[in-house]
């Protein structure tokens, strides 16, 4: 699924659309790339307009699933005691499905400055429902060490 991102809520840390396809995770996670190696690991082909100097890719993944009608968009990203809070609108199937393993995720880029380095939180929870979806936590480095 492509990305269709909304604004921050958090100045200077913007949350817009990659046009690339999540790749596959049978566990859910949130996950981050701070150059072309690590993306390529998150994403099935790396857009070349990325620029890892001002660019980080964020994805979150909801994990396996065993039917069709899942899906995950990713909406808006902010810093808050710390914590990247990013919002997110999950789909879930609604009548009849066929059985077929789906790995739904969404993948965004941010500006690297707006994020603190270090040790950092990341938390995805659903737009509507306020559900959380995923957590985890992810290492940014200094902005010197920008490829």
């Amino acid at each position: 699924m492509f990305s269709s991102v909304g604004e921050s809520l958090t100045p200077g840390l913007t949350l817009r659309g990659v046009l690339a396809k999540p790749a596959e995770r049978e566990e859910a996670a949130a996950a981050m790339a701070f150059d072309e190696e690590e993306a390529a690991a998150l994403l099935l082909a790396v857009p070349s307009d990325l620029d890892f100097r001002t660019d980080a890719v964020v994805c979150v993944y909801l994990g396996e699933r065993p039917t069709e009608g899942w899906g995950l968009d990713l909406q808006t990203a902010s810093l808050v005691d710390g914590e990247l809070r990013i919002l997110a609108r999950e789909t879930r199937p609604r009548g009849t499905v066929n059985q077929v393993v789906t790995y739904p995720a969404d993948c965004g880029v941010l500006n690297r400055d707006g994020l603190p380095p270090g040790q950092l939180a990341v938390r995805a929870d659903d737009t509507i429902s306020d559900e959380f979806i995923v957590a985890g936590e992810v290492t940014v480095p200094d902005a010197e060490a920008a490829p």
